[in-house]
């Protein structure tokens, strides 16, 4: 069965689209990252980085979006579970995320 994701490209299977997905969100995340360290190190946002943050933005849309399709997919082929919740990885990610914003804060 070929599948085709919302930017049009096909794929044979949903596992190959779920790959694309995941290699595309993990460069934007690097290069996100990229850019933080750079900023708290001290360096200026020079003018490429408010483009560079608005094509994350979409990529990130783009990711979530794909991974919605991916898991509509999943869930009609019966391959995903009940929809049980891991509150614990959700705590540690939410914990991060404060972390670093409070990190980025002290360094101002």
């Amino acid at each position: 069965m070929k599948v085709t994701s919302s930017v049009g490209d096909e794929f044979e299977t949903v596992d190959q689209i779920e790959a694309s997905v995941k290699q595309s969100l993990l460069w934007a995340i690097l290069a996100l990252d990229d850019v933080i360290d750079r900023l708290l190190t001290g360096a200026t946002a020079g003018k490429e980085v408010k483009p560079l943050i608005a094509d994350l933005m979409r990529a990130k849309l783009a990711a979530v979006t794909e991974r919605q399709k991916l898991d509509d997919e999943k869930r009609k082929r019966g391959e995903l579970g009940g929809g049980a919740i891991d509150f614990e990885a959700a705590k540690s990610e939410i914990l991060d995320r404060l972390a670093r914003c409070k990190a980025a804060r002290r360094a101002e």
